[in-house]
């Protein structure tokens, strides 16, 4: 092998190594043995080597996503979209830098892009700076346009990512048409300004086809948390309306219940012992009766006041409701409360609304230590469960709103440095969510 023929190999390697971490750390690994990696990468260069010695380069592109695909596949968690994106960006980044290096070459060396892909060094330098490119675009837009922080956000909304999906695919495709104007007798200089140009311009847009998508994805989100929201806002206002009414109701017992009790003191002193037990047999039904119960489910406001309000549509839909649920003040912020328990609330209560009977329950129930406070919700379900990585998603049709319920839980727990355990009984057909909090923050 010549040392050029090396070079480039070893570039080849480095690109997999790095877009390989680059989905590490936004991806949900499957496997963490470096030696998977070093496999996964052995089997991607083999296959892309020998289709790129064997089969024409049309074809070869489509080896490499394919292959990049199945890596993505053996080592790690994702959706068919995201498994999709992985193969489209690998080879997108790489083509495209490679028709700029390519066409640049050209220019300078005054010579058709054919004539300069027949030079040994030539095509492998090309094929090394190109790598390289990839690299530093690939960086750029990890530092200044698509953070992986963000990117976590992107892929958690399917839309957008099929949205970059096809534009990835589509834009590979144009460069490929484009390529295979070197086998036609155009103008040297004018084709090879025309390839640069395509390439360049396919970068830039996708520039900002991540800042759109990431836009949108964010405004989503913002119209989710604005929902959430005015949702507690209102069940607020409905548990102070209750807590109104307990204490308009209790505030006229207690004004009755001085003139009621003078009357008990006047005929204890004239010793008419059975008239006073009437009387105070009347003061008790007369305050179970007019006097408005106000239960308590939990210690903290907002949580009662989510829970009073799920009480109460649990009540209207004849679906049974217990609730105790401790949680100490400064543990989590009272926007993460509302986060986390609306959406659990609003799935159980979804869950228990495609069943019929009187058996349809919610319940939660909490205990703690000295370190953790564990509160569990359980709920019935009709046993049919739809998974993603894991992860129950909704069977419903908006899900760019619905999907994202228990994976905002998650991360907003996972946040505070606690853990979430989602554990469905598919025989009994009851739902579980588990929620263990650190009283200290991480």
């Amino acid at each position: 092998m010549k040392p050029i023929q090396l070079v480039s190999l070893v570039a080849f390697i480095l690109y997999d190594i790095y877009i390989l971490l680059y989905f590490k750390a936004i991806f949900t690994s499957k496997r963490t043995h470096w030696l998977s990696y070093v496999a996964a990468i052995a089997m991607h260069i083999g296959i892309s080597s020998l289709s790129f010695l064997f089969l024409d380069h049309r074809i070869d592109i489509y080896i490499m996503m394919s292959t990049m695909m199945l890596v993505f596949c053996l080592l790690f968690q994702g959706h068919w979209v995201e498994i999709l994106y992985a193969g489209s960006i690998y080879v997108f980044s790489l083509y495209s830098s490679r028709g700029i290096v390519m066409s640049i070459y050209s220019l300078v060396l005054h010579a058709e892009i054919k004539n300069v892909l027949q030079n040994d060094i030539y095509y492998y330098s090309i094929f090394l700076l190109a790598v390289l490119l990839s690299i530093m675009v690939s960086i750029f837009l990890r530092k200044a346009i698509i953070p992986d922080d963000k990117s976590k956000n992107l892929f958690k909304n399917r839309g957008q990512l099929k949205f970059v999906v096809i534009y990835l695919n589509f834009q590979l495709l144009f460069l490929l048409l484009v390529n295979e104007g070197r086998y036609h007798d155009f103008q040297q200089a004018w084709y090879s300004m025309l390839y640069l140009g395509a390439c360049i311009i396919s970068k830039i847009s996708l520039l900002f086809v991540f800042n759109h998508t990431l836009k949108v994805t964010e405004l989503l989100e913002y119209e989710l948390h604005t929902n959430r929201l005015q949702e507690q806002l209102s069940r607020q206002i409905r548990h102070y309306q209750s807590y109104g009414r307990f204490t308009e109701s209790y505030r006229t017992f207690r004004h009755d219940y001085n003139n009621m009790m003078t009357s008990v003191k006047t005929l204890l002193r004239n010793r008419e012992y059975e008239k006073a037990i009437r009387m105070l047999d009347n003061i008790h039904d007369t305050m179970q009766r007019n006097v408005l119960t106000h239960k308590t489910y939990s210690d903290h406001m907002i949580l009662d006041a989510i829970l009073q309000d799920t009480a109460n549509i649990c009540e209207e839909k004849g679906i049974r409701f217990s609730a105790v649920a401790h949680l100490p003040e400064n543990i989590m912020t009272e926007l993460d409360i509302v986060r986390v328990f609306t959406n659990i609330m609003d799935n159980a209560i979804d869950a228990c609304n495609k069943l019929s009977g009187p058996d349809r329950f919610i319940e939660i129930i909490s205990d703690a230590n000295e370190d953790w406070i564990n509160i569990e919700i359980s709920n019935s379900f009709n046993g049919e469960l739809k998974k993603d990585n894991d992860m129950p998603v909704t069977m419903k049709e908006d899900k760019d709103f619905h999907s994202l319920g228990l994976r905002i839980v998650t991360e907003v727990i996972e946040n505070l440095g606690g853990l979430v355990f989602i554990e469905p009984d598919m025989a009994k057909k009851i739902f579980r969510t588990k929620l263990c909090i650190p009283k200290a923050s991480p």
